[in-house]
């Protein structure tokens, strides 16, 4: 009886192992067949879509060529075909510069400080500038060398800025220097405010010789850096009076040897005071543009204000100078530059960027 229900538990146990094996093997095969399912749905989506979509384009060309041919017919024209030659226009005429300066807002301004520039000037183009594309680097810092369009772009600030007149108001050599001193990280229409005052008060140069100097700094203080502008001004007035008989002298090797005059300072007396072009003023405005219209690669004021004399005529020196100063004053902002008002945009390495 033992054996014989032994046999019955082993049989039975077998029975529900294979039932639980078919079970499975069941349920593999349904899970199967629903993920092929699906995925064949998913992909019937996606065809769909991408027939539906190229059907779209296709129709949509074909209306647009449909529509230029009644357009043609009904102008007794034939409708334009396509041709290599078609091609090869649009994609050169693409190509080309747009032309510029289609506006004109006359001379700019060059008595009113900082006055800017609203729209495009019109100018005329004589020379033909060398592409920007085909320019050589400079050989230290990499930088694209502008030297060889200057002429071009001499000629069209020449025209933006014909007559550049000084801004600081003076009647002597001494007072424009004075002013040149007192211009030092001051604008231009400040110092005119303080000078109007301080050239009545102070007449001749032993008046600034002898002035007290805590008086004098009150004088020019809303010029700032007040102290040391009153120790060059007096130091210059009581060097003149020692060392050159009273009179402003007029050499550049004599006038850096004045109290806080440097070359920028001995050019515009030489150019302002005298009329005479002996170098170019190289002030921050002119070191800036000069750098980014790309005409020296140098940091240096004395080396940039070599690197200009070789560009420039004698007789054009302190013009160029004032025309960059005016230039980056109204146009070529420091902070915002209205490269889509300037008429040298084309030719400037450095527009738009």
């Amino acid at each position: 009886m033992k054996e014989t229900k032994t046999a019955s538990e082993k049989e039975a146990k077998n029975d529900s192992k294979k039932a639980v094996k078919t079970t499975s093997k069941a349920a593999t095969k349904a899970t199967s067949k629903a993920a092929a399912k699906t995925t064949s749905k998913a992909a019937a989506k996606e065809t769909s879509k991408a027939a539906a979509k190229t059907t779209s384009k296709a129709a949509a060309k074909e209306t647009s060529k449909a529509a230029v041919k009644t357009t043609s017919e009904k102008a007794g024209k034939p409708a334009p075909k396509t041709t290599e030659k078609t091609k090869s226009s649009a994609a050169s005429k693409s190509s080309e510069p747009a032309v510029p300066f289609q506006k004109s807002a006359g001379n700019p301004d060059t008595k009113t400080p900082r006055r800017m520039i609203s729209e495009m000037p019109v100018v005329k183009r004589v020379l033909r500038p060398v592409p920007l594309s085909e320019l050589p680097p400079f050989p230290i810092s990499k930088k694209p060398d502008n030297r060889v369009n200057f002429k071009a772009i001499w000629d069209i600030l020449q025209q933006l800025y014909p007559k550049p007149e000084v801004e600081l108001n003076f009647e002597t050599p001494f007072e424009i220097l004075t002013a040149t001193i007192l211009s030092a990280q001051c604008t231009d229409r400040q110092v005119n405010t303080v000078t109007r005052f301080l050239f009545k008060k102070y007449k001749t140069i032993e008046d600034y010789a002898y002035a007290d100097p805590a008086e004098f700094g009150k004088d020019i203080y809303s010029t700032g850096f007040y102290n040391s502008k009153t120790k060059h001004v007096i130091g210059c007035a009581n060097a003149i009076l020692k060392d050159f008989g009273g009179t402003v002298p007029s050499t550049m090797k004599e006038l850096t040897k004045l109290p806080g005059v440097g070359r920028k300072t001995a050019n515009i007396v030489l150019s302002r005071g005298f009329g005479i072009n002996d170098g170019i003023a190289v002030d921050t405005h002119v070191k800036r543009l000069s750098g980014k219209i790309g005409l020296t690669e140098q940091e240096d004021p004395e080396k940039i204000e070599q690197d200009l004399m070789k560009l420039a005529k004698r007789e054009d020196y302190d013009n160029l100078s004032l025309t960059l100063i005016f230039h980056g004053r109204r146009v070529c902002d420091a902070k915002k530059p209205r490269c889509d008002v300037c008429a040298i945009s084309d030719m400037c390495p450095s527009a738009f960027i």
